[in-house]
């Protein structure tokens, strides 16, 4: 100290340490706080100094090398100590601290007041090289651990006016890396690069602050290990759930029936809160907000996601983001803004490059989001005057871009997200061990059979070794691993990333030994690259090959010979090579099965025999006769097959065959350097023969002329070694089916057709016989046959039961758990087929067809007294042939109650049953025949004598609660429709599931209520409350009660409430409401009661409000195996759309308000008037004002706007929670070449006479409304809307297989092995016992009051074609189809085009009905899939469907009408409508009706069942019912000859012109005529015979008036994007692909010509200057007609000298191409000079031409084949 008063200290702390003492815990190390790393002993570890004078004070703290393991489990332990040592009281421990606050705070204000004694003050603080460890788990040293290293200096200077901060945080970086030191070595990945932070705050005395924040670059990288290791923390975090002590729920029942006290209630709606005071709510307003600003800026951030095994990980998704924003006035009101950008890309392994996922916008700027969020103030509703008032959330965020995101999405792309979704879900599973063996990022493998050295230039290094050497030798065989020399990319961000890429980068040379060396091969990009080496001695020089491939981000490259063997085979083979000069064979290796054999250097060019492998069959075979021919064939084409035999050791046996195939090896690059260079070739070794069993049995096989027989097991395929497909019989034997074992033979021969029938007979001494079918599939010189039936029945109604078919009667025993083959006796296996059933002692069911896969029904079997049900269910195999039917009993009664049941039918004329009870035990599941046709059950509990009130059987219900008097219980019955099942559901009563609890809380009368039409009363005095039940279920459910003299009448369903005077100054309230599930009906004199049971019913104002626009959104899709664009898919905004604001709320107006209002105010743009403008005698708007404003017919601003492509609303406040999203236009393009339908998907618009008089419609509009309370789990979803507009797809055969191909990842030998477990997974299937997943449910229930799913309305368009020309690889992709088709020919219905049929699928609607949500969401699946798959059967196919095709039957009886309206008659309301109460029923506006519950049961018979059969016969009848189905009525005249794609474009155009008057014809005439002989016969067999025939043609009007009406076209989104023969793809430019788009549609190609550049050529109207890789062309707009036509043009074999470029002046010399020029005449040729816009296009135009040349060279070199095939080979 100071005589001045002025003070110093100073203080140094050595070291310190934390250390974890407790025992019994092991643990790798005990020191928790310790200094870092300890050489400099002398350095201490805090330093403290401190100066006081009479300016002020001055503090400065360092802080050194710190080290803390935060041990997670540890810090909670020390935390918790301290906190239990507080003192325990809680109302102590606020006493004391609220005193001596208040004393501080009075002490403060004076220091304040006083300026004098304020100090200034500096505090400088340093945080130097601490280290932090965060770990999970202490007991192992090398667990995974997170350390985070930093730099930290903070300085704060306050003086009398303002304080003054500044923070920084350099080089913070995060490892992932074992926990101690010792163990990490090399297994360390950075999580967080080196970054800084910096801060700076300034307050001054007023109050006011600004505050900047600044991050730069921000690198973080992401992997499998990394998020392992922040998962194991995380978990250790989180505390444990203690064990709950389950409620006991065995204690017994008391009665449930009996009346209680309202005393023994203690719901939430009987307390009621003290009111607070109203003036709390203005504490906002008081002060003046002060004002506050703060800016955050980051500079950029980089994540990346990357794969690999361990810490060697390779990125594999790079997004990069920049973000900036500011934030006002947080005390207060506060408003923030920020701006983001974000780009993401992925790495493509096949070309080491960087690909865009998230492009940029046009190529320029990267996409961005906009974010606003505002805080508004707090509102009471009561201080508005006005209802309509709807205050504004206190909190709203709004989201939105301006600009289109355009997603791309390739192979390479779906293949990144498969290997990170692998890796990630590996890496993030616990038992994952990180410290799996990593693998090299390069792996050297030498096949070339002589040893090699490798010398790898700077930037690769032998895995493992630190010191660095230049030269390997790896021997042959042998494989070597070399990693990254430098692990830490030198440079940041994503340039290193990036640099990576770089091919020359990391490059190898090799030195075969005795051989000349192959130099500098760039290793980085896959693919095969040929060189040549030659030997010193030999006379010419042989190739090598270089082979690349990528393998999860690490490359294997294998040098090897140009020749390969690929042995498809599940045998091995040995390789013998011919020795010439001694005459003998000599093995060169194994090929084994799926693998890729290297045939040494020294004898690729000898001749090759093989021999089979493996111990028992190289003593059967020797080797082949003759050697595998290839070279020889090579001049006469490039595709070569020979068949191989391989004779047996034993004379008589027959020779093993071998098919081998040689085929051209893919070769990237050559490097010859103008010598010949070796073919490069694989040879395919294929079986000549595949079997493979796809029955649910085992079958055994034995080929003619050999001894053994092999077994086959189900799903599982077996080469054919000694098959010449030549004639000879195999001979099949089905094993244990049916008890028995069953022979069949067939002939194997070229001939076979696709499908055939093999017939199988029995070994008993009775003769039966069962049919297979085989299916014959040829690939290239192999052929697979697939043994199947085309049926499999499974019986599950435990009943026996007869199928027949014409001559085939099969029998099915009730106990035969197994699956029955069944297949029809047709001569014809295309031929409709029906199947008739029967079932115990019933006569036999009408015919029907078991190929309606995917649809549902049920067959009735008549029989004396009664009709048995049997429900039908028809799925698709796995593997596509075979169709499994389940037939099922149609009534299921299930037990999930805890009590043993006896269900019994009520008979006919009511009577109780007295003998006939079914036994349910609990948990079980029976089937049940009803056996009269009362609809009536009751139940009761066994060993009591009373049975339940009785309920109905066959009606949807979701829960009725039967009271049992006897238990004073109640038991549960649940009733669950489908077309095809019924399934009755007993449980246990649980709270909530009574129809009501009645509560009388008022003091003064009794309460007396009963069921409607019920005898039985019950009476409440007050105070009093009972639980309610249906006295008669299968009554009216309705309340009546009476009160005093009041009476009412409520069904119980929703939340209502009103009142009644009881006396002159007493009013009784009454309100139904929901108190988590139970309905409680309560009846009350306080009001306050009321207000708090109907919570949240009127409008709150909102907590929070989000919402998000998105202007449009573009998902690309990319097949880059063959460079093309595939389709894209849009989802884009409106055009102008005017909006008013009457209220609150912006609504757009009619479509013609708004074309009339853009038409003044363009022309208010250009002419001179102001003011007031008339548009319409009752319309008056000013475009001047701001805002703009119009007042006839309402005062009211408007706006000029447009609807965004994406639009979603997200509200929320204490008790509602809203969500209204709109997507406003999806379109699905397709891009690929010559397509038939250039716009696959797209809404449908509305007449135009209807869309003119309403507002612009978005395609989907959702709008949910939803309640909730804190006292209830139960959600009440007051408002559930989806509206879908009309739609139209259209699609062709070519689409379809791109799409499948696209999403198909390529067949692995893998996927073929799959096939196997396939069958497995149908048979598991099969075997899940009737009682369904249900019993596994446990989602929440919810409430629905109003949930209602549009009517969709589908055009569906269907080609054949497929567009453009068939090339092999077109082939390939209908593969992925072929199955559609096979799975059409086995049901032997014919696809043929279809042109615009009309789908119409009724709506689906619940209202009042709680419900699970994935059960309702099912519910909703299937609703719409089984009619659409119905009507495609009916419709396209012209199959017969059980069941009604137009409908949905709800339930046999009651007969709900499926009703259909036109969907842009449906109306969506948002929130605030919907609070406004102007629930329009859908119902008052239903359209038409169509069908009608003509009940599951009438099978469709009639004209239809006739026609249908007819049709089946008569093949010409079939084609034209097609196309009248197809066509629009004839009256349009014939000048609509349909014709192709001319139909496409011209209906539209064409209809439009010629019809402008309203349709009168059609109407009358055509509409009737239309659908005369089908349609009537349709709809009157399928709607309800009581009521009248809904015409059909009357709802076809729509379809006559939308041809004529509808006059724009819908057009493609953007021309396909274009990709460069590399087949890399870049962001999309739209200039490029338009040139391409021209070059493909108006000019004529030639042989693989692509295009490289065009630009316009100014001066002429419509020029075109344009450059492919083959020529330069000139190309103009012909006047008259519209079409491109070519000027001139000239190849670059003909240029005579290079082009050369002036300013915009391009010249290119040409040969003369005329005919008379002189021969001798030294000839520069004609000059063309081309004027371009500017020098740059000029330049850009003369690279295009050089590159594009000197392209068009090595393609040249590549396509010329070898010139060493020209001469046929001689044999060396």
């Amino acid at each position: 100290m100071f005589k001045d008063g002025s003070v110093d200290i100073s203080l140094k702390l050595k070291t310190c340490t934390l250390d974890d003492l407790r025992e019994g815990i092991e643990r790798a190390t005990s020191r928790m706080i310790d200094k870092k790393n300890d050489q400099d002993s002398n350095s201490s570890m805090i330093d403290i100094s401190y100066r006081q004078d009479k300016n002020g004070s001055q503090i400065d703290a360092v802080l050194d090398k710190l080290y803390v393991c935060a041990s997670v489990e540890f810090l909670m332990t020390v935390a918790d100590f301290f906190i239990k040592a507080m003192p325990q009281s809680p109302e102590n421990i606020t006493k004391e601290i609220q005193i001596p606050s208040r004393q501080t705070a009075v002490g403060r204000v004076k220091m304040e007041k006083d300026d004098s004694v304020r100090p200034n003050m500096t505090l400088k603080a340093m945080i130097t090289d601490p280290e932090v460890v965060f770990v999970a788990n202490l007991t192992r040293a090398d667990a995974p651990a997170l350390t985070a290293s930093f730099q930290c200096n903070l300085s704060l200077s306050t003086s009398k006016l303002e304080q003054m901060m500044e923070a920084s945080v350099r080089d913070l970086k995060v490892l992932a890396c074992p926990f101690l030191r010792e163990r990490r070595g090399k297994s360390i990945t950075t999580v967080l690069q080196p970054c800084s932070l910096f801060m700076e705050k300034c307050t001054w005395a007023s109050g006011k602050q600004n505050i900047n924040i600044m991050v730069k670059e921000f690198v973080i990288k992401i992997s499998p290990i990394i998020l392992n290791t922040v998962m194991t923390i995380l978990a250790a975090m989180t505390p444990k759930a203690k064990e709950d002590e389950s409620k006991d729920t065995t204690k017994e029942m008391d009665n449930l029936w009996g009346i209680k006290s309202i005393t023994d209630y203690n719901s939430w709606f009987l307390g009621v809160d003290t009111a607070t005071e109203v003036t709390e709510n203005f504490r906002d307003f008081e002060h003046p907000p002060i004002e506050e600003n703060c800016v955050v800026a980051v500079e950029s951030v980089q994540v990346t996601l990357e794969c690999g095994l361990g810490h060697r990980t390779v990125p594999l998704l790079l997004a990069e983001s920049k973000f900036s924003g500011n934030i006002k006035n947080w005390t207060s009101l506060m408003a923030a803004a920020a701006d983001m950008t974000l780009e993401v890309h992925y790495y493509n392994e096949t070309h080491a490059v960087w690909e865009p996922l998230i492009e940029r916008v046009e190529g320029k700027k990267p996409w961005s989001l906009k974010l606003n969020v505002k805080k508004n103030p707090i509102q009471d509703k009561s201080l508005m005057p006005g209802d309509d008032f709807i205050p504004e959330s206190q909190m709203a965020v709004h989201i939105s871009s301006e600009a289109t995101m355009n997603i791309t999405i390739s192979k390479s792309c779906l293949n990144v997200f498969n290997n990170l979704a692998k890796g990630f879900s590996e890496g993030a599973a616990s038992t994952f061990d990180y410290s799996l063996k990593d693998r090299a990022p390069f792996t050297v493998k030498n096949a070339l059979g002589v040893p090699i050295k490798v010398q790898s230039n700077s930037n690769l290094r032998l895995m493992g070794s630190l010191e660095k050497s230049d030269i390997y030798d790896v021997d042959a065989g042998q494989h070597l691993e070399l990693e990254y020399a430098s692990l830490e990319p030198s440079r940041q961000g994503k340039l290193s990333i990036l640099s990576r890429q770089e091919s020359s980068f990391f490059t190898l040379t090799f030195v075969p030994h005795g051989y000349t060396e192959v130099g500098s091969v760039p290793v980085a990009r896959p693919g095969r690259r040929l060189y040549n080496v030659r030997n010193p001695g030999a006379s010419r020089s042989d190739s090598v090959l270089v082979q690349i491939d990528a393998t999860e981000g690490n490359k294997v490259i294998t040098l090897r010979s140009p020749l390969q063997i690929k042995n498809h085979f599940s045998i091995a083979f040995i390789i013998y090579k011919f020795v010439k000069n001694v005459k003998l064979l000599e093995r060169i290796g194994i090929a084994r099965p799926e693998e890729e054999f290297h045939v040494p250097l020294d004898s690729y060019r000898c001749q090759l025999y093989i021999q089979p492998a493996g111990n028992s069959l190289e003593q059967q075979y020797t080797q082949s006769t003759t050697y595998i021919s290839w070279k020889e064939e090579l001049h006469r084409s490039t595709e070569v097959r020979c068949v191989l035999q391989c004779p047996s050791v034993e004379v008589n046996f027959l020779p093993l065959i071998v098919n081998t195939v040689a085929l051209p090896d893919e070769l990237s690059y050559i490097g010859a350097h103008g010598e010949d260079w070796d073919p490069a070739y694989v040879i395919h070794l294929y079986p000549p023969l595949t079997l493979r069993n796809l029955l649910p049995y085992s079958l055994r096989y034995l080929l003619e002329g050999t001894a053994e027989t092999h077994e086959l097991a189900e799903g599982s395929a077996a080469d054919v070694l000694h098959s010449r497909i030549s004639g000879e019989i195999m001979e099949l034997v089905l094993v244990k089916y049916l008890g028995k074992n069953w022979n069949g033979h067939f002939r194997i021969c070229d001939t076979l057709p696709e499908f055939f029938l093999v017939c199988f007979s029995s070994d008993t001494a009775e003769m039966m016989t069962v049919d297979l079918s085989v299916h014959v599939r040829r690939i290239g010189c192999r052929m697979e046959l697939s043994v199947f039936s085309p049926y499999w029945l499974i019986n599950k109604t435990s009943r026996v039961l007869q199928y027949c078919s014409e001559e085939i009667h099969v029998k099915h025993p009730a106990d035969f758990r197994d699956i029955v083959l069944f297949s029809f006796k047709k001569k014809n296996i295309f031929s409709k087929n029906k199947v008739q059933l029967k079932i115990s002692t019933s006569a036999w069911s009408n015919g029907f067809s078991l190929d309606t896969v995917g649809s549902y029904g049920c067959v009735k079997c008549p029989a004396t007294n009664m009709e048995y049900l049997v429900g039908v269910s028809i799925k698709m195999s796995s593997f596509n042939l075979s169709r499994i039917v389940t037939l099922t009993p149609f009534c299921t009664i299930a037990n999930k109650s805890s009590l043993e049941l006896e269900v019994g039918e009520i008979a006919s004329d009511g009577s109780i049953p007295t003998n006939k009870w079914h036994y349910v035990a609990s948990s079980e599941c029976i089937p049940f025949w009803p056996e009269n046709l009362s609809g009536k059950l009751c139940v009761r509990v066994v060993g009591y004598e009373r049975s339940s009130k009785p309920f109905f059987y066959n009606r949807q219900d979701n829960g009725t609660l039967l009271s049992l008097e006897d238990l004073n219980g109640g038991i549960l019955v649940d009733i669950n429709t489908a077309e095809h099942s019924t399934v009755i559901t007993f449980s246990d009563y649980h709270e909530g599931s009574a129809p009501a609890l009645i509560m009388n809380h008022t003091q003064w009368d009794i309460l007396t209520y009963k069921q409607s039409g019920s005898q039985e009363e019950f009476v409440l005095l007050p105070r009093e409350t009972r639980l309610f039940a249906w006295a008669d279920p299968t009554g009216t459910r309705k309340l009546t009660w009476s009160y005093a003299s009041n009476t009412g009448e409520h069904d119980l369903l929703k939340d209502e409430c009103g009142q009644f005077p009881y006396d002159a100054n007493i009013q009784i309230h009454w309100v139904s409401f929901l108190d988590g599930r139970q309905r409680v009906l309560l009846f009350t004199d306080d009001v306050a009661l009321v207000s708090k049971a109907l919570q949240a019913e009127e409008m709150e104002q909102a907590d929070h409000e989000v919402s998000l626009s998105l202007h449009s959104l573009g998902l690309s899709l990319v097949n880059n195996e063959n460079k093309q664009e595939v389709s894209y898919v849009g989802i884009t905004s409106s055009g102008v759309v005017w909006e008013m604001k009457p209220k609150q709320k912006w609504k757009p107006f009619s479509q013609k308000q708004i074309m009339s209002l853009e038409q003044s105010y363009q022309k208010h743009l250009t002419s001179q008037d102001r003011g007031w403008i008339k548009l319409d005698s009752n319309f008056e708007v000013n475009f001047d004002k701001v805002p703009m404003e119009m007042r006839l017919p309402i005062r009211c601003p408007i706006k000029r706007d447009f609807l965004s492509g994406i639009q979603v609303e997200f509200k929320q406040s204490p008790h509602q929670r809203s969500l209204r999203a709109r997507l406003y236009w999806l379109q699905v393009d397709n891009q690929l070449p010559g397509t038939m339908f250039p716009v696959v998907f797209n809404p449908v618009a509305p007449p135009k006479s209807i869309a003119l008089d309403s507002e612009p419609k978005p395609f989907i509009d959702v709008s949910v409304i939803t309640r909730f309370n804190e006292y209830s789990q139960v959600l009440q979803f007051k408002y559930f809307m989806v509206l879908i507009q009309e739609m139209a797809l259209k699609v062709d055969q070519g689409f379809l297989g791109a799409i499948i191909a696209l999403f198909t990842p390529t067949t692995a030998p893998e996927a073929e092995r799959k096939r196997t477990k396939l069958i497995q997974q149908d048979i598991d299937a099969l075997n899940t016992e009737l009682m369904e997943s249900s019993m596994t449910d446990m989602s929440i229930l919810s409430f629905f009051e109003h949930f209602h799913i549009s009517p969709v309305k589908l055009h569906l368009s269907l080609s054949l074609g497929s567009g453009g020309e068939e090339s092999d690889k077109e082939k390939q992709e209908m593969i992925a189809i072929h199955s559609v088709n096979l799975l059409l020919k086995s049901i032997g219905a014919t696809l043929t085009d279809v042109d615009d049929l009309i789908f119409k699928l009724a709506y689906y609607e619940i209202r009042y009905q709680f419900y699970k949500r994935d059960q309702l969401m099912w519910s909703v699946v299937r609703h719409y899939s089984e009619q659409f798959l119905k009507q495609m059967y009916v419709l396209v196919l012209g199959l017969d469907v059980l069941g009604n095709p137009f409908g949905l039957i709800r339930g046999l009886s009651e007969g709900v009408e499926a009703l259909f309206y036109e969907p842009f008659q449906g109306a969506v309301q948002g929130p605030e409508e919907f609070a406004e109460g102007l629930v329009i029923g859908v119902r008052s506006l239903f359209g038409h009706t169509v069908g009608g519950a003509a009940g599951v049961v009438s099978r469709i018979t009639g004209s239809v069942g006739k026609g249908l059969a007819a049709i089946t016969m008569d093949k010409e009848y079939q084609q034209k019912r097609r196309e009248e189905m197809g066509r629009q009525p004839k009256d349009f005249g014939d000048s609509l000859a349909r014709g192709g794609k001319g139909l496409l474009r011209g209906v539209f155009g064409g209809v439009a012109g010629i019809i402008t008057k309203p349709v009168e014809g059609a109407k009358k005439e055509g509409a009737a005529g239309f659908f005369k002989g089908i349609g009537k016969g349709l709809v009157g067999a399928v709607a309800r015979p009581t009521g009248g025939i809904i015409d059909m043609a009357s709802s076809t009007f729509q379809g006559i008036q939308r041809v004529a009406e509808s006059t724009e076209e819908v057009s493609s989104l953007r021309p396909p994007r274009l990709i460069h023969e590399d087949g890399i793809i870049r962001p999309y430019d739209r200039q490029e692909s338009e040139g391409s788009d021209l070059l493909e549609n108006h000019i004529k190609k030639l042989e693989g010509e692509t295009y490289q550049f065009h630009c316009p050529v100014p001066g002429n109207k419509k020029a075109v200057f344009m450059i492919t890789n083959r020529r330069v062309l000139f190309v103009k707009e012909v006047e008259i007609l519209g079409h491109m036509s070519v000027d001139w043009q000239c190849l670059f074999e003909d240029f005579v000298c290079p082009p050369e470029v002036s300013e915009n002046l391009l010249k290119i010399s040409v040969k003369e191409q005329g005919l008379f020029h002189k021969k001798d005449s030294a000839n520069l040729g004609c000059l063309r000079k081309i004027y371009l816009k500017d020098s740059i296009t000029a330049k850009r135009a003369f690279d295009a031409i050089e590159s594009a040349q000197s392209s068009r060279y090595q393609q040249k070199l590549m396509k010329q084949p070898s010139l060493r095939l020209h001469r046929p080979q001689v044999p060396s």
